[in-house]
């Protein structure tokens, strides 16, 4: 009886301290079979085939302007795209960097034991920013990287610069968020200015000399040109700048678009969100949270947003919180200490439900329908014939080749992404203009992905048969997100007249059943 009771407490005892590499474990064994059921949607898909397509100073002086983004996610593609290496490898790098920032969160963040359980398994954690393979992926290991680092900038001006300007170079999200963050360290060192000798003195603002020049740098790559089409607009309207700030900053907590009770997780989140703050302005670091935030809500509420970028604000949030909570290391929980853990228990708990939901959607379900439209092309040998395509979303499909095989796509040229630009003549739609050109060139297929095609809208091409209909959906928290589904016509020999609904409806259930029907 001893014997068993001594061997069950060694078994705790060992759990106990080896819990982080069992969490750790678990998390990699469960991102390694979601990923592995994962079809890469349209903007995986365009930042492979930048990368794959472009040269180094083409995609960095020319292209990337029209994506907003500074390319350090498409330089590191950039390496097995050149080398000839699959397609999926992008998601393997994707899932590689989110575990790194998973095991820094794990091994070294300052929070009590189920927080760092809790955490890999959250949905922006897990699924957004790991299953799907974006540049997003980058920013966890990148901001825990300076979080660990951040008490000691002042003796490692170069090292936190050298953070700093990566964590720039991810997008033009992060790129506000370092900014701030060398803004509040900038302040710092003024406020010190007397305290410290002529060689920390140097140091330090040659340090933040170069981030300045670095900064530039970015800007100047990601500088919109006048004929970039996507998200060309300003709104100057407060009041809907501060409901979209709003929505953002409780969807990056504990709101779910798809729920139905509003008003409660509503309530919630600004409980959380006034707890953290009073947390943050008690530990001074009120500016490092507040700047980042405004001048990203800023940015969504100006120019754009999308459901996605609420990730940016949860890590965010996490990372004020590590830097915050750090002298707290070695301390039990108690008073304001204890609602900010406890408020981070009610944001992972709901956000590792919303990611069951998304896992077990991705698993069961295309999240692009692109893979199987390839495979189809590919079974019927459709590549080999005349292809006019019409969407953006059809770049999701071309990965999977080696050229790029639809005719009216960037005018048949080499490159396969897709161009921003108001000078981008490829059809997007199935508006009379666009059935008339098919009408008028007579290509051997006709594919239309489910770009700007309203729900249920009749599709009718005079000689051609529909032979397929392919339904991928994104999957957000509990709900679907955006449609990424293909309607394909082959000619019709004998002139038949027919039509098909262009119907987005929830995908089949299973996946499997679905791909095999053609």
């Amino acid at each position: 009886m001893n014997i068993t009771l001594t061997n069950k407490f060694r078994v705790f005892e060992y759990v106990k301290e080896k819990y982080e590499v069992i969490v750790f474990a678990l998390y990699a064994i469960l991102l390694t079979i979601v990923v592995s059921h994962h079809e890469p949607w349209m903007d995986e898909a365009q930042a492979w085939l930048l990368a794959k397509d472009t040269r180094f100073k083409e995609l960095f002086t020319t292209y990337l302007r029209y994506e907003g983004s500074p390319g350090l996610w498409h330089l590191i593609l950039m390496v097995p795209a050149k080398l000839g290496l699959p397609y999926f490898v992008i998601n393997i790098i994707s899932a590689l960097f989110a575990a790194s920032g998973v095991w820094l969160f794990i091994r070294y963040a300052p929070f009590p034991a189920l927080i760092k359980i809790l955490y890999p398994f959250t949905f922006f954690v897990f699924f957004q920013y790991g299953v799907v393979a974006r540049n997003y992926c980058l920013i966890s290991p990148i901001l825990f990287l300076i979080a660990i680092n951040y008490s000691k900038k002042n003796e490692r001006p170069y090292l936190f610069v050298l953070l700093l300007s990566l964590l720039a170079n991810i997008s033009a999200h992060t790129f506000l968020i370092a900014g701030s963050i060398a803004f509040v360290h900038f302040i710092d060192v003024i406020k010190n200015w007397k305290k410290t000798d002529i060689r920390t003195r140097t140091h330090q603002l040659i340090s933040l000399f170069i981030f300045g020049l670095i900064a530039l740098l970015v800007i100047y790559i990601i500088l919109t040109p006048p004929d970039q089409i996507y998200a060309n607009y300003i709104n100057s309207n407060v009041r809907v700048m501060w409901i979209i700030a709003r929505r953002m900053v409780a969807g990056s907590l504990v709101m779910n678009e798809f729920t139905q009770l509003p008003l409660l997780f509503g309530a919630v989140g600004v409980l959380i969100f006034g707890s953290s703050l009073l947390w943050f302005f008690k530990n001074k670091s009120g500016l490092v949270y507040l700047l980042p935030l405004t001048l990203l809500c800023i940015l969504f509420g100006l120019k754009y947003r999308n459901l996605w970028h609420q990730g940016v604000l949860f890590l965010l949030w996490i990372f004020v919180l590590w830097i915050s909570y750090e002298k707290y290391r070695n301390e039990n929980p108690k008073g304001l200490t204890k609602a900010v853990v406890a408020g981070m228990g009610v944001v992972f708990i709901t956000q590792i439900y919303w990611c069951i939901n998304a896992v077990t959607y991705d698993i069961y379900h295309n999240y692009s329908a692109g893979y199987s439209v390839a495979k189809y092309i590919k079974a019927k040998k459709l590549d080999q014939e005349n292809i006019y395509i019409s969407g953006w979303k059809n770049i999701s499909i071309l990965p999977y080749f080696s050229r790029n095989i639809f005719s009216n796509h960037n005018n048949g040229g080499e490159h396969r992404f897709w161009n921003w630009s108001i000078y981008n003549v490829t059809s997007v739609g199935a508006s009379k203009a666009v059935l008339d050109t098919i009408e008028c060139l007579q290509p051997s297929v006709v594919i239309f992905a489910s770009d700007h095609i309203p729900r249920k809208a009749k599709i009718t091409l005079p000689g051609y048969k529909p032979v397929a209909f392919f339904k991928g959906y994104l999957c957000w928290k509990t709900g679907l997100s955006e449609p990424e589904c293909y309607l394909i016509f082959r000619k019709n020999k004998e002139q038949e007249v027919e039509s098909i609904a262009y119907d987005e409806k929830a995908a089949s259930k299973n996946k499997s059943i679905r791909k095999s029907t053609f």
